[in-house]
């Protein structure tokens, strides 16, 4: 029961308190523009935008390549090791040691190659959305510039809203006239 009492109280000092803040509001701030609003699904224009889709194409051939590539070497390393296993009974120990560290490093160095292909593809995916997302923040500020908004929230933002207000397929269409194809540039292997 004390706790209930202690809810009220800092809820009622909550209020006076927020009504103390508003009437200390300066003059000039009271006189503030009605906000007119656009909404814009920033994430679903991207994802449906035919330089998203581009995108995805090319990523997926740059995958299926270097899943290729990864998949000779570990090919390569199952050979190695059937035959590393093979000499295990004629080499001496020292000699099966060394053959071991060697065939170790063999898998180090495809697992180091696997990490680092993996890093080009993340970098080149995401310089490429940059480059659209770079072109839909022009796209919304040349929309919200002729619909005379003011504030533009992402639908992520609003729970309900009046569909008037949401811009989304505008801007899909203005982005999809603006820019169809980006090229990912994977970067060097480091």
């Amino acid at each position: 029961m004390m706790q209930f009492g202690y809810l009220r109280a800092a809820a009622a000092a909550a209020i006076l308190g927020a009504a103390v803040a508003m009437t200390a509001v300066p003059a000039a701030a009271q006189q503030l523009p009605a906000p007119i609003i656009m909404i814009v699904d920033i994430q679903g224009v991207q994802q449906g935008s035919k330089a998203f889709k581009n995108i995805q194409a090319q990523m997926q051939t740059h995958r299926q390549s270097f899943q290729k590539e990864i998949s000779d070497q570990e090919g390569q390393l199952r050979g190695a090791e059937q035959e590393l296993q093979r000499q295990r009974t004629v080499l001496s120990p020292e000699a099966f040691g060394a053959k071991q560290r060697e065939f170790q490093e063999r898998v180090n160095n495809v697992q180091r190659n696997a990490q680092a292909r993996r890093r080009q593809l993340e970098e080149g995916f995401n310089e490429a959305m940059q480059q659209v997302q770079r072109q839909l923040l022009q796209v919304v500020g040349k929309l919200a510039e002729e619909r005379g908004a003011t504030v533009v929230l992402p639908k992520t933002l609003v729970v309900l809203v009046d569909k008037r207000f949401d811009q989304s397929d505008e801007a899909l269409k203005r982005l999809d006239a603006a820019i169809t194809q980006v090229s990912v540039k994977l970067p060097a292997k480091k």
